[in-house]
């Protein structure tokens, strides 16, 4: 007998889950004095997803051709953060993640069965503060060329924006055949061994990264380092504040606790397999500005990747683009604060299929309720995700869906 699941019981689950969250949501502080304390939290990301269609192939006996109903732990973590005194800060983060369907639909199976539920350390480092404009940070930590790069996973407005997750074929990610073209290993890769050189000048209006981390894409085996920079600037004269952070990410919103406007550029350099010369250019900006009970939001982020892959013993070249955007009612309605948050996404790769570039657009939409801000949350998001061009062209050729709407109900919760 197949169970079937409503919409309405599941909408049930979530309110009585994050309701008993949310009594106690804030994280456990152990404090030695004023300048020595670890700050303990455990943070839990829970989604009911509602696939759509994959592939059209009824002879093959993994493709699923109908609506795919199941809960996905998307992340559960323990994360740490402190500092030894007022020079000396630190931060480790564990993650265990369970995953029982790839994002086509299929069964998580062979290796990805034994990643699927493994605990692994996902970000640590320490800080060095030795002035406000030179400070240090080494660890496993984010790469810091754009803002991308740096956005925390529990500070969106677009739960589901996770690009991996939503190349629902694996067009950017390793599938297509005589071609090494993966994205998310190159161009979109946030965190790596390393160290940065960071800090601040007039009171936050100006602020840089500097950086060298591995290059595991490298086929000579970490010969050379990847070199990042970034530059950041925040018209502070105007009232907006400066984005900071213990271990250097950044929201998609600050709920309206402070006003924010931030223009960013980054660069990276790193050799990638078959002596490519992989460089990025990144531009991005974001805007929050509270008006009364409304709190609106903009952000907007370009990638150019060079070199990406190689195609006819010629290099070709990726970019990645996006804009995305929130309206906050900054008062409570029932037990929290409603927000809607839309977000458009394009990623394309030159002549990867055919000789033809390869493109993916995609559209989210997402009802968030913050039910004590980031700290406990609920979301409806939409995804739909649109294949074109040449990547049009191969999934055609292989009898997969190139038009894919998903609907996900998602809540978080950190204590």
């Amino acid at each position: 007998m197949k169970m079937k699941v409503s919409l309405w019981n599941v909408l049930s689950i979530a309110v009585a889950l994050v309701l008993g969250c949310a009594v106690t949501s804030n994280a456990f502080m152990v404090k030695v004095d004023e300048d020595t304390w670890a700050d303990f939290a455990v943070r839990g990301q829970l989604s009911y997803h509602n696939f759509d269609k994959r592939s059209n192939d009824s002879a093959d006996p993994d493709a699923i051709d109908y609506h795919q109903n199941y809960f996905e732990l998307t992340e559960a973590e323990f994360y740490v953060k402190g500092q030894i005194n007022d020079s000396i800060q630190f931060f480790t983060q564990w993650e265990c993640v369970y995953i029982p369907l790839n994002i086509d639909g299929t069964k998580v199976t062979g290796d990805n069965a034994y990643k699927k539920d493994r605990a692994y350390m996902k970000e640590t480092g320490v800080n060095l503060l030795f002035a406000p404009e030179f400070k240090v940070r080494f660890g496993r930590i984010r790469i810091p060329v754009s803002r991308y790069h740096q956005r925390s996973d529990y500070g969106k407005i677009i739960p589901t924006d996770y690009f991996h997750r939503y190349d629902v074929h694996g067009v950017f990610t390793g599938n297509l055949s005589n071609t090494h073209l993966d994205v998310k290993k190159t161009a979109l890769n946030i965190r790596e061994p390393g160290v940065v050189l960071f800090g601040d000048f007039f009171d936050g209006m100006l602020r840089y990264h500097t950086g060298l981390f591995n290059q595991p894409n490298d086929d000579n085996h970490y010969k050379n380092l990847r070199y990042t920079a970034r530059l950041a600037f925040t018209p502070t004269m105007l009232g907006f504040k400066p984005e900071s952070s213990l271990k250097g990410t950044r929201k998609d919103s600050y709920l309206g606790k402070k006003d924010i406007l931030t223009i960013g550029a980054g660069y990276s350099k790193e050799e990638i397999w078959e002596d490519l010369d992989n460089e990025m250019y990144a531009v991005d900006a974001f805007f929050e500005k509270k008006y009364g009970s409304i709190v609106p939001n903009l952000g907007f982020g370009y990638i150019e990747a060079k070199e990406t892959h190689r195609i006819d013993n010629k290099p070709q070249d990726s970019a990645f683009w996006f804009v995305q955007g929130q309206l906050l009612y900054d008062e409570v309605v029932g037990f929290g604060k409603p927000s809607i948050g839309a977000k458009f996404e394009r990623m394309e790769s030159d002549k990867a299929w055919d000789n033809k570039d390869v493109r993916s657009d995609r559209v989210s939409v997402a009802l968030n309720y913050f039910l004590k801000g980031y700290n406990v949350m609920i979301s409806l998001c939409v995804d739909n995700v649109n294949y074109k061009d040449g990547a049009e062209d191969y999934l055609e050729a292989n009898n997969k869906e190139d038009s894919i709407t998903d609907y996900s109900l998602f809540f978080q919760f950190k204590f």
